[in-house]
């Protein structure tokens, strides 16, 4: 995938996580910021999700947005962070992800 960063304002980020996805507005605007430097495959990913709804085949350790939607309940925001955390810190990330402890509700 080709370097590109993320153009997309956090304050749309923001509201679009507090009005449709019901997080609390502080933690919206930490979330988005992470998004914002998340890899850059990844935020390539998260636009292509954002402006045209679709989830591209995006794997990192054997994990993709919709399986970590799917299998542990996350939001579209929680499993690209995911996916970014997988990146950074693959053997930490799939250790939590085994326990369970990543859910988010």
């Amino acid at each position: 995938m080709s370097e590109v960063k993320l153009n997309i304002a956090k304050d749309e980020i923001v509201k679009k996580m507090v009005t449709e996805y019901g997080y609390p507005e502080q933690g919206a605007e930490m979330v988005a910021e992470k998004l914002l430097s998340c890899a850059p495959e990844i935020q390539e990913a998260f636009a292509k999700w954002w402006y045209e709804g679709d989830f591209d085949n995006l794997k990192i350790e054997g994990y993709t947005v919709q399986e970590l939607m799917r299998g542990y309940g996350m939001n579209p925001f929680a499993a690209f962070l995911t996916l970014d955390w997988l990146k950074r810190e693959p053997a930490r990330a799939k250790a939590a992800l085994s326990k369970g402890y990543d859910k988010v509700r």
